[in-house]
């Protein structure tokens, strides 16, 4: 596996590296961690001013303050680490290096919490996921590790999204730990009983509230039963979360009574306008909760997995 770990010196950059730092499995399968630090571009009136050769300097100098430190935790954690200094746009030049280097993965830190204030996850991250169909694992600024195995949520609806994570899983067991718990979560709504008793909006036999869930649940019954199989077959723990309610919500709700400590959601992203917000849904579900969210564009994974329909 390939990772990319774009950083700035903040807090959140420093999170994100904690968090890979923790993740010795992770490790064991990762080849090379790549460090990314972009440097903005000096205004063309500094630039007259200060010597070309001072100036790169200046900014070598503060890429290396920041990229020191995080090369010599990670090489501590055990990982094999390239570093790599860009200048201009760092939305950019972070899409580029992970598409030069075909990163498995992108890592970054954000402090983003509500959709208007800060675009959901921090600018520079929602440009990211907009802009690139590379699976991204955000780390918030507040997140907890848990003591033991990790309890990992994924988010599934049966849609051509929910087999791009399954996937994504599959081909990536490696990054949720070792002996990790796999929460299947699925919400429906609930049934509103508006219409008749006994007859649909077209005159025809209505459904029941029982029908009318396992007609909602059908798609994610047969889109998870082939990937709960194969975890079950691998030796992991899984288990079925059979939610109603208002999704973002429900799954928030959920995610803190299981303790997880992570999400996985699928996403569509495309386009900053789109992007804001990456699907209502995970939206949502990222502004109600601090923890770690991964996420998966439909596009990520282009060959077939062992979770796919034949």
């Amino acid at each position: 596996m390939r990772i990319l770990l774009p950083i700035d010196g903040s807090i959140y950059s420093d999170r994100a590296i904690e968090y890979i730092c923790n993740r010795s499995a992770l490790r064991e399968k990762t080849n090379t961690l790549y460090l990314l630090n972009v440097q903005k571009k000096v205004p063309a009136k500094a630039a007259q001013i200060i010597e070309k050769n001072e100036l790169e300097g200046i900014l070598d100098d503060a890429a290396k303050e920041v990229l020191r430190p995080a090369k010599k935790a990670l090489e501590a954690a055990g990982y094999k680490v390239k570093t790599k200094v860009a200048y201009g746009k760092a939305t950019n030049r972070i899409v580029e290096y992970a598409k030069e280097i075909k990163a498995n993965l992108i890592v970054m830190g954000s402090h983003g919490r509500t959709p208007v204030k800060n675009v959901l996850f921090g600018s520079k991250t929602s440009a990211v996921i907009a802009s690139c169909k590379i699976p991204m694992l955000v780390i918030r600024h507040k997140f907890k590790d848990e003591p033991g195995a990790m309890q990992v949520g994924v988010c599934l609806d049966g849609s051509e999204y929910s087999q791009s994570v399954m996937n994504y899983i599959i081909d990536n067991l490696p990054l949720f730990g070792k002996e990790p718990t796999f929460h299947l979560v699925n919400v429906v709504t609930p049934y509103s009983g508006i219409l008749m008793p006994g007859v649909s909006a077209f005159g025809g036999p209505a459904m029941t509230a029982k029908e009318f869930e396992s007609e909602q649940r059908s798609p994610f019954v047969d889109a998870a039963k082939p990937f709960y199989n194969k975890l079950r077959s691998e030796g992991y723990n899984v288990v079925i979360a059979e939610l109603k309610g208002d999704p973002s919500e429900e799954i928030s709700k959920y995610a803190d009574e299981k303790k997880l400590g992570l999400l996985v959601m699928g996403t569509h992203g495309g386009g900053m306008i789109r992007i804001m917000m990456v699907g209502s849904t995970t939206m949502r579900v990222a502004c109600m909760t601090d923890l770690p969210i991964l996420l998966i564009h439909k596009e990520s994974v282009s060959k077939k997995s062992k979770t796919d329909k034949k």
